[in-house]
């Protein structure tokens, strides 16, 4: 009987230490997803967003427009996520699946020279959502009021340039 008691002890012991630590994983793979999302959405936004008028002249002079649109565009591809709603240099996305919280992408662009005279352009861009917890334990601390917020956040600084 005592060892009957103790098994079970060591079963729900072990469920409430094993339970966090799965949602860690969870939370890092998310982040790990997001940050790639952003990269890769990144690096398609830059190559077609480019004036090509100016290239011959080696500046790089970002179609700001463009850039978010194209950005928009591989972002929804990546995460399953649908544009909501655009408000200056910031864009909301809304999960299609239901297996991420709102998107909220906030872009910064700074047109600079350099030291030879060509112009480049620095984007920065933060992506940040809050995160959904998988873990039916913590979904109910959390409808509970619980203060242990959890954000998802990816921010880069990308310097678009021409080289000859």
């Amino acid at each position: 009987m005592r060892n009957i008691a103790i098994a079970i002890l060591v079963v729900v012991v072990a469920s409430i230490v094993i339970q966090p630590l799965g949602e860690l994983a969870n939370l890092f793979r998310e982040k790990v997803t997001l940050s790639s999302a952003v990269s890769n959405a990144l690096r398609a936004a830059r190559d077609r967003s480019l004036e090509y008028e100016l290239l011959r002249e080696l500046d790089a002079n970002v179609d700001e427009e463009r850039f978010k649109d194209y950005f928009a565009d591989a972002f929804e591809d990546t995460l399953n996520v649908s544009q909501v709603n655009e408000l200056g240099d910031t864009v909301t996305f809304t999960s299609n699946d239901g297996k991420f919280n709102d998107f909220t992408v906030s872009f910064d662009f700074v047109e600079n020279t350099d030291l030879n005279g060509r112009m480049v352009t620095q984007v920065d861009i933060e992506a940040r959502s809050d995160y959904k917890f998988k873990t039916k334990a913590l979904q109910l601390a959390e409808e509970a009021g619980s203060s242990g917020k959890v954000e998802l956040i990816s921010k880069r600084t990308y310097l678009l340039s021409v080289r000859n």
